[in-house]
């Protein structure tokens, strides 16, 4: 550039500033026709509805500024150097002398030289901000002012729906976006279920082997072995109720304790969902899976229904279905899981049947939220399924768990009085059979707890005498909850005269309010019901003797 003739140097200066000035030109013009579009396409836009509010982001107005700069660039003027030259000549009025210099290089004769010498001298007076100045000051108003008329547009005008279009867009958007929540949920589920099968299945595996291993001990149990017999029947006790209060929950435990009346009231559905939780009590949920069997093939053939009308029948009947196992789920059986599984199911259908009924006139937008509903819908329902197993094999297990508590109790009871006989029960296959064989020995014994027998070895009377003789002994104790109630040291019978009024009025009112929450703190403690007959006959023989005060005092 330095060697460049100073005439050469301005030349070249003020075409690059008239190139700047012609880009700058076609930008402006084209920017203020493209935001003068924008203004016009956003009051299209929220005036006809044409698109809900949240489905109009701010950066789709960037695209006409960006199309403008193309633009502009693409169609501005090109400057050449003789247009320079003429703006040269012009402002400083030098009579075509640069415009002469400018196409020297076309010519031939020997005054070149003489034009560049008068252009050289020239050229030292003239500015090129002089020739081109830049004036920016109304093209950058007018801009800001139709900006700022865009940006008001945006803000302020509210989104009107004269046609409906937004108002259907926005229920296609919320529906689409609860089918999502839905289907994450439904797979967060399976995801986590999956691994509670696993371990119920291990659990399951693990309560056979215990029954396996209680069979077992049964027989080899002696009459004349007590306290072997009682360590090992305490042992199991001890397993057993572990693996209660792992399967055990209160939702389970109130399903399980619900009872059936054979008399039917209520009418049929009543009926069905009564004969629903009796089979689901056993552990068996084959009614309630074909009921699901059902709810899905009525889902399939709604969606392959050729009419509105069919399909809305078809909608409506698989609505009634999955109310059913709802109402059931939420009053008899008790779990949320399942509950919630419906649910979804139920939002699934309400979803699937929110599009349009015909597939005329439906966007490609709908048909793809119906795909994903119908989708959501399957998954919900094979979800409830899995449930639904995971229900019934926990009412299952529950069920067994108690049978062989119980039956270790009959078993405890027959060893204290010496008739368990593991070789009375050689036959048996199952632990219901030793159940049933307990319970027919027990009858066979008084209601004491002796056995009947008149051979010799019967139980003999207790020996009250006392050669070495006694002295009356009675003691009076504070009665409280949870502290020692009563403690008479004495053989002869106990009269209602040998206890102070007051402290016997203390007494029955204790005794009646422990009885009274007895099952309250059963159930808030979750005792194994190994235990719970023992508890109620405790208090139970508790109150039979404050209502006798003649008899003899319990020592």
């Amino acid at each position: 550039m330095s060697n460049q003739p100073v005439s050469v140097a301005l030349l070249n200066q003020v075409q690059n500033r008239l190139r700047a000035t012609s880009f700058a030109r076609a930008l402006h013009f084209w920017t203020l026709g493209a935001l003068v579009l924008a203004c016009a396409s956003v009051l299209v836009v929220r005036l006809l509805g044409l698109l809900p509010e949240d489905r109009q982001p701010l950066a789709w107005l960037l695209v006409f500024p960006a199309v403008a700069a193309s633009a502009a660039w693409m169609f501005h003027r090109r400057v050449e150097k003789t247009a320079a030259a003429r703006a040269v000549d012009q402002h400083a009025k030098t009579d075509d002398l640069f415009l002469t210099l400018a196409t020297l290089s076309s010519s031939s004769g020997e005054y070149q030289p003489l034009v560049e010498q008068s252009a050289a001298k020239v050229a030292t007076r003239i500015v090129p901000a002089n020739v081109v100045p830049y004036k920016v000051e109304r093209p950058i108003g007018m801009q800001a002012g139709v900006l700022c008329i865009l940006a008001l547009l945006v803000w302020l005008l509210p989104t009107l729906d004269p046609f409906g279009n937004v108002e259907a867009a926005t229920k296609v958007e919320k529906t689409k976006k609860e089918v999502e929540l839905i289907r994450k949920a439904v797979k967060s589920r399976e995801e986590k279920l999956s691994q509670e099968v696993k371990t119920a299945e291990e659990r399951d595996d693990k309560l056979n082997e215990q029954m396996k291993e209680l069979m077992a001990s049964l027989r080899q149990m002696r009459p004349t072995e007590k306290k072997p017999n009682s360590k090992v029947l305490q042992d199991h006790r001890g397993s057993l109720n572990d693996m209660w209060k792992n399967v055990s929950s209160e939702e389970l435990r109130e399903m399980l304790s619900q009872s059936i009346s054979d008399q039917q009231f209520g009418g049929q559905r009543t009926q069905k969902m009564n004969e629903w939780l009796k089979q689901l009590q056993q552990g068996n949920s084959d009614m309630l899976q074909q009921q699901l069997d059902s709810a899905k093939e009525t889902m399939e053939a709604m969606l392959e229904a050729k009419t509105p009308e069919d399909r809305q029948k078809l909608a409506s009947q698989l609505r009634r279905q999955l109310q059913d196992l709802k109402k059931f789920s939420s009053e008899k059986a008790g779990s949320p899981e399942l509950e919630n599984a419906l649910n979804q199911a139920m939002k699934a259908l309400e979803a699937l049947a929110a599009k349009k009924q015909s597939g005329e006139g439906t966007s490609e937008e709908e048909m793809r939220m119906a795909k994903e509903a119908a989708e959501a819908l399957r998954e919900s329902l094979e979800l409830s399924k899995t449930e639904l197993q995971e229900l019934a094999r926990s009412a299952k297990e529950m069920k067994q768990l108690e049978e062989a508590l119980k039956t270790l109790q009959q078993a405890e009871k027959l060893n204290q009085d010496g008739q368990l006989d593991g070789e009375e029960c050689e036959g048996c296959k199952s632990l219901a059979e030793y159940a049933e064989k307990y319970k027919k020995m027990m009858a066979g014994m008084g209601q004491d707890g002796e056995a009947k027998r008149d051979t010799p070895g019967a139980m003999q009377e207790e020996d009250d005498s006392d050669p070495e003789g006694y002295k009356d002994e009675k003691t009076k104790s504070q009665i409280q909850a949870g502290k020692v109630l009563l403690s008479i040291k004495t053989k002869e019978a106990a009269t209602e005269k040998d206890f102070d009024p007051d402290e016997l009025k203390k007494y029955e009112s204790t005794v009646s309010e422990i009885k009274s929450g007895v099952q309250a703190a059963i159930e808030n403690e979750q005792i194994p019901p190994g235990y719970v007959d023992g508890i109620k006959s405790y208090f139970d023989n508790l109150e039979s003797a404050d209502s006798t005060p003649d008899s003899p005092a319990v020592p």
